[in-house]
């Protein structure tokens, strides 16, 4: 059985987002402790133990530690069969975590999720807007297809999301991304509640962010029916070979302005920075890569503490290796 520290580098929870993914495809038991040790509140909180508990369902796993800020937990995987999955959360918690759990295991199963509760823009977390635009675009270019349709957007701190996802399984081709290729466009994505219609908070989100990258972009500014009032932006850059993403959330006292100017400042940052994917997916499109049928290159922005502890754990679950090198991740499956 492996033994996982949770308190390694980033220390946060997709150290065990990672490990209930691998060990879901792969068969393989771990134990974890120090769970998200370096977080203020460490331990299982109600997004985690969702996520916890649908790798449990996933894979009719023996559990022990699914309980709210347990810090240890032992999962024990059987094949996975159950492909069907509903999954509760009962706060604003990520929905985009706690697809990063079970995008993985999708790869080798057809699986039908239906997510009720939780957020759909959240701080600390990837929108699901940026999971459908930005990492399912390059998952597609690995031949593997991921459909997302959201019935409901969420918010803090009600959340109240509800989401469908289908996985279609796959195998994963290699990808090169060392090159962007040409800038095709850049498009913005603004949603705000209906309950924020009469202030423009979509419009004000997005026009800051246009104004910004004195760009010709393309702009969908939706309304939303939540069940509490929130906002949100996903500016995504398109390029011949690969996609860029920068999001960010409203909260109280940070003006629709705001929102959109840290979107677009984000986003201008990783245009700049001449790497091939963004920050964000540094770290998220390895454990695909490292299971892809072949060698893979990607340019990153720098290499994070993310990205680092991703590949410690990807190497105790799979056969891989990976060289960095100039900020180019070269990735060679065993």
């Amino acid at each position: 059985m492996l033994e996982i520290d949770g308190a390694y580098k980033s220390a946060g929870g997709q150290i065990l987002r990672t490990a209930l993914a691998l060990s879901s495809l792969t068969q393989q038991p771990f134990t974890i402790q120090n769970i998200r040790k370096g977080r203020e509140e460490p331990g299982l909180k109600e997004q985690h133990l969702q996520t916890v508990r649908a790798a449990t369902k996933l894979c009719n796993a023996r559990i022990q530690g699914d309980k709210l800020y347990s810090t240890e937990l032992s999962f024990t995987p059987n094949k996975i069969t159950n492909t069907d999955l509903e999954i509760d959360i009962a706060t604003a918690g990520s929905t985009a975590l706690v697809l990063q759990s079970l995008l993985i295991p999708g790869i080798k199963h057809n699986l039908n999720i239906h997510i009720t509760g939780g957020g759909t823009f959240n701080l600390h977390a990837p929108s699901l807007i940026y999971i459908q635009k930005i990492l399912i675009p390059l998952l597609q270019k690995m031949d593997y297809k991921v459909f997302i349709e959201v019935k409901r957007h969420g918010f803090y701190p009600k959340g109240g999301a509800e989401i469908i996802i289908k996985t279609r399984k796959a195998s994963l081709k290699p990808m090169r991304l060392d090159e962007r290729g040409g800038l095709k466009n850049i498009c913005c994505y603004s949603y705000a509640s209906d309950s924020l219609k009469n202030r423009n908070v979509a419009e004000r989100q997005s026009s800051t962010a246009q104004k910004i990258l004195n760009n010709n972009i393309g702009v969908s500014n939706k309304y939303v029916q939540t069940i509490c009032p929130g906002s949100g932006i996903l500016l995504a850059a398109e390029f011949e070979n690969t996609f860029l993403g920068y999001d960010a959330v409203g909260e109280r006292n940070k003006t629709a302005e705001m929102v959109g100017e840290e979107a677009a400042l984000g986003l201008q940052k990783q245009i700049n920075s001449k790497a091939v994917v963004d920050g964000f997916m540094s770290d998220q499109i390895l454990p695909y890569l490292a299971l892809a049928k072949g060698k893979s290159i990607i340019k990153i922005p720098e290499l994070t503490q993310h990205a680092e502890t991703n590949i410690w754990l990807i190497k105790q679950f799979l056969n891989v290796d990976f060289r960095i090198k100039d900020n180019v991740i070269y990735v060679s499956p065993g």
